[in-house]
């Protein structure tokens, strides 16, 4: 396996950061990573492992304001930034790997910024992963959500705690993975008012726009999930039409890619199959 890093410039002048690890012989297709809230590319080393060992480069990018990424903290003023910036990202890995299909993995707000930019931009991608996606959040976030849009234009990157915290033993089963969480320096563990107005926002497009899907989809999420409810992945694969595969995983919480008792083995092989599936021979 190899591995490199490269930079990129957003549209407005960010320094963005991206990490890439590929397998020895030949590249199958490639996996572009979107991450969760707060966290960055460098946590799912694991997972890009196990894509590289099924023959598949994995591209582990930070968003702006995540990471090694430039931008404020857990900010952003508008979607169109990100979906921007993913625009950017598809084309550097694109030139990285020409010719090979190319799949997003999107994780949590990751699967939220990913549904939102297949029916905002309609990329040229072989498939989606949409994992965990947050499209139908608890009640109480939902409640939140209202104060939110009140305040977006008022105090915008205002930063209050991102609640993980208070829900954390049912983020995932594995402790080891929780306490990595919560000492990793690069995680940011607030979010800004402006950032959560604009997941509000990426969420009811995503829904209200699935029919516009274009892209295989596979959506998983772990049925004990708190954070983000299960619900909303199962809206978003009904609403979408097309190549639309929908996991649910019994017992898992939030982190399904994280979690142990050789299950995040089983959803991780499960992806690749749908990989496999999903690349012409």
């Amino acid at each position: 396996m190899h591995s490199e890093e490269f930079q990129y410039r957003s549209k407005d002048n960010l320094n963005l950061y991206a990490r890439v690890w590929t397998p020895e012989g030949d590249v199958r297709g490639v996996v572009a990573l979107v991450h969760g809230l707060g966290e960055y590319g460098g946590r799912y080393v694991d997972i890009g492992h196990s894509f590289v060992d099924r023959g598949y480069a994995f591209v582990a990018g930070d968003l702006r304001g995540h990471g090694m990424s430039e931008g404020r903290r857990a900010f952003a003023a508008r979607l169109d930034d990100f979906m921007d910036d993913l625009d950017q990202y598809c084309d550097e890995v694109r030139a990285r790997f020409p010719g090979k299909p190319l799949f997003l993995y999107g994780f949590s707000m990751g699967s939220t910024l990913s549904a939102a930019y297949l029916v905002r931009r309609h990329p040229r991608l072989a498939g989606a992963m949409l994992c965990s996606g947050g499209f139908v959040m608890p009640e109480a976030s939902a409640a939140a959500m209202g104060k939110v849009k009140a305040l977006r234009h008022l105090v915008p990157t205002m930063a209050v705690n991102n609640g993980m915290g208070a829900t954390r033993d049912k983020v995932c089963h594995d402790v080891t993975v929780l306490d990595a969480y919560d000492a990793d320096p690069l995680v940011y563990k607030k979010i800004t008012v402006g950032l959560a107005a604009v997941i509000g926002e990426a969420n009811a497009e995503a829904l209200a726009r699935a029919a516009e899907i274009q892209a295989p989809l596979l959506v998983m999420h772990g049925e004990d999930d708190v954070i983000a409810l299960p619900e909303g992945s199962k809206r978003l694969a009904a609403g979408a039409s097309g190549d639309v595969t929908l996991k649910l995983w019994p017992g898992l919480y939030h982190f399904i890619h994280h979690e142990p008792d050789g299950a995040k083995e089983r959803v991780l092989a499960f992806a690749a199959d749908w990989l496999d599936a999903h690349v012409k021979s």
